[in-house]
């Protein structure tokens, strides 16, 4: 159209422009721009504008409500504010069709930005937005529009892939010979191992140098190993140890496993605060949402966010409030109102969720006239099950027992002169009426508690107390007694050992009393159920003891981390036999693969205790064959020689026999190999081979 104005014939001649050419009689004709050599020029001087033809700022919102011509321009207003948040929109960038009859709004709109970025953001952050209680948000670009246009009326025949068995990821449970494995980070290599006692030289069953580029972490079930990078989190598996699923988190420096293995949790110092700890599902690798990091980086709490037993809720501390999600959705629980809303507690200061059961306990410091207290809440119920005040109270820890059926709350407090400090610990007894509630002091009031654990399978609890060097071991059981009920009592005190750590065996009855880092290394394995000392033993230098998961060996190592010379591990028995000792330059640490939990009930599970002696036998036997299989391949091969020594003398003797007819031709007759023609004297030769004296 500008390009035929301008040639149109002006009507004044006097205004005519020189350059514009007369089409005269051929003005009906056609214009071809070929034809026009002042084209290009007049080009120059109006360039043709560029129409656009891509869509790819622009988003289609729906789920919008259908308003009425009144409420039009309020709703405009509404949606304009959502989206301008994310970017900056194009002019007459948005775009609300109503209907031209009813002047009801059509409940979709158009929203253009002035940039891709803009509305792939706006993708991302809207989609799902709730406009209110009936409206949710529903975006898509045009492309994804055309996509669902152009779907076809019948669907192309589905060709299925072709099956590849995927591995089994619980292979290392059926090794014939029971054994357990276990990884060994050192300098910068990572090897996995299986558990051969008294095996000299043990070879990795896989393991390479660079693996990772800090440490490693298995799995709750055992059945992933997670290597850190600087890109992020990357899970390992299998028989062949392939690649399973890997999390791009750049700069991860903390990974935390929930207890059923369907959630991973990250967190990486360098990322954006805001953003820093993310929570991923582990099947599909997807990011499930991310969470702010803590305010002080060099305060940081670790595992910032608790899980309850069965994956179902996560929890993480607020300021005067605990924030319950729910995995499912990553969002709040819901309290008795329906409202989403955090567990607000004020001045609360830890919390440790029940390890059988969505219940959980929280401890809040004393305040002014308000005494501390502990209180013990099911979720998302949100019911208080058992509160207990605590007065002149200074610090409270919370121990809870493997099975849930005890919460022990160690609780630090001083004095009326707040001079001096003194332990007590209160004993809340979960499956009693009402809960019952014992309160367990010292002898000697002012001694301190230095370490407590429960037995991972029984009623019983150790606890080291006093003033060092030298501490005293108590052992308590929580066990009903015929005429005095249910009280806990002492079984035992094991004074002046030089230890500050306590590790039950898995299993229970057994736990090694050890002396770490400063205290030099001793060792002490007890028998609890007998009372007594089974072996006493030392590691110079001790920094980390971990127990196998079946309970029947215990290791022990010298990091690097702590020191930088005898870095290795020994292996021992549970009654503290030495199998063997392994150095590594630069041994960092040894982990034991973690075992499922048991498939069995309690009532199998003693029938599997009771006899355990007859199943027992035959991997004491497999045992001994290990142990001595140096023997074994040096009397194979005397019994190989032995063998190859008698095949030589039968040829020998065939090939004598043979030529006795030449030897006797020889000899003009006379058989020289007669027994006759021979004397055969038998001698006894004497030889010392030691001597022993013995007294009288």
């Amino acid at each position: 159209r500008a390009r035929s104005c301008h040639r149109r014939r002006s009507a004044n001649p006097q205004m005519e422009d020189p350059e514009i050419l007369d089409d005269g009689d051929g003005a009906d004709e056609p214009y071809l721009p070929e034809d026009d050599a002042s084209d290009g020029e007049l080009e120059g001087r109006f360039p043709m504008p560029a129409m656009r033809t891509s869509l790819e700022k622009a988003i289609l919102v729906d789920g919008l409500p259908s308003v009425p011509a009144e409420k039009y321009e309020k709703l405009l207003s509404l949606v304009e504010k959502i989206f301008t948040q994310v970017g900056t929109l194009a002019e007459d960038g948005l775009m609300m069709p109503k209907d031209p009859v009813t002047g009801f709004s059509n409940g979709f709109a158009f929203v253009e930005y002035t940039s891709k970025e803009a509305a792939d953001e706006a993708l991302k952050k809207t989609q799902g937005y709730k406009l209110d209680k009936n409206h949710t948000l529903l975006v898509n670009t045009f492309a994804q529009v055309d996509e669902f246009l152009n779907v076809p009326d019948e669907a192309p025949a589905i060709v299925p892939p072709d099956y590849v068995a995927s591995e089994d990821l619980d292979s290392f449970l059926t090794d014939g010979r029971a054994r357990d494995q276990y990884v060994v980070r050192w300098a910068d290599n990572t090897d996995i191992f299986w558990n051969t006692p008294g095996d000299e030289r043990p070879e990795p069953l896989y393991g390479k140098q660079g693996w990772t580029d800090t440490h490693v972490v298995w799995s709750p079930h055992g059945r992933y190993l997670a290597c850190f990078h600087r890109l992020g989190i990357i899970l390992w598996g299998g028989p062949s140890w392939k690649k399973l699923t890997k999390f791009g988190h750049e700069g991860v420096k903390l990974v935390d496993f929930s207890p059923c293995e369907r959630f991973i949790a990250t967190w990486s110092p360098t990322t954006d605060q805001t953003r820093s700890v993310q929570v991923w599902d582990m099947t599909t690798g997807a990011l499930l949402r991310a969470f702010a990091g803590p305010k002080d980086i060099s305060q940081m709490p670790w595992p910032i966010f608790k899980w309850s037993h069965n994956d179902e809720l996560l929890a993480r501390l607020g300021d005067d409030c605990i924030h319950v999600y729910e995995s499912a959705t990553m969002k709040l629980c819901t309290d008795a109102a329906g409202k989403r809303t955090s567990l607000k507690v004020e001045g609360v200061k830890d919390f440790a969720w029940c390890p059988t059961e969505c219940r959980m306990a929280y401890w809040v410091p004393e305040e002014e006239n308000a005494p501390a207290r502990v209180t013990i809440i099911d979720l998302p119920s949100r019911v208080e099950v058992r509160q207990k005040n605590l007065f002149n109270l200074t610090d409270c820890h919370l121990h809870w027992h493997p099975q849930g059926d005890f919460l022990g709350v160690k609780v630090d407090r001083h004095t009326k002169t707040k001079k001096t400090m003194f332990t007590t610990f209160e004993l809340f007894r979960l499956r009693d009426k009402n809960v019952a509630i014992e309160v367990l002091e010292l002898e000697n009031k002012e001694t301190r508690i230095h370490a407590f654990a429960w037995e991972p399978k029984g009623v019983r609890f150790a606890m080291i107390s006093g003033e060092g060097p030298k501490f005293d071991v108590s052992f308590y059981t929580m066990e009903a007694t015929k005429g005095a009920g249910a009280k806990v009592r002492l079984l035992t005190k094991l004074e002046r050992r030089q230890a500050n750590g306590l590790y039950w065996s898995p299993m229970g009855g057994n736990i090694l009393l050890a002396g770490l880092k400063k205290l030099g290394g001793a060792l002490e394995w007890f028998n609890v159920n007998e009372l007594q000392t089974t072996g006493e033993d030392e590691h110079f230098m001790l920094t980390d003891v971990e127990w196998d998961p079946t309970g029947r060996f215990v290791s022990t190592g010298v990091s690097h981390y702590y020191h930088q010379s005898e870095n290795g591990y020994n292996m021992w028995s549970s009654q503290g036999k030495l199998f063997g000792r392994y150095l590594k330059e630069k041994f960092y640490a040894l982990q034991w693969r973690p075992r499922p939990p048991c498939m069995l009930n309690d009532e199998q599970e003693r029938d599997v205790r009771k006899n355990l002696r007859d199943a027992s036998r035959r991997f004491e036997a497999e045992d001994l064959k290990v142990k001595y299989a140096a023997e074994f391949e040096k009397l194979e091969l005397r019994k190989a020689m032995k063998l190859q020594f008698y095949e030589l003398v039968q040829a020998k003797n065939g090939k004598w026999r043979a030529g006795k007819a030449d030897r006797a031709a020889l000899r003009d007759g006379y058989e020289s190999d007669r027994d006759e023609n021979f004397t055969i004297t038998d001698e006894l030769v004497e030889t010392v081979i030691k001597t022993v004296e013995e007294n009288a």
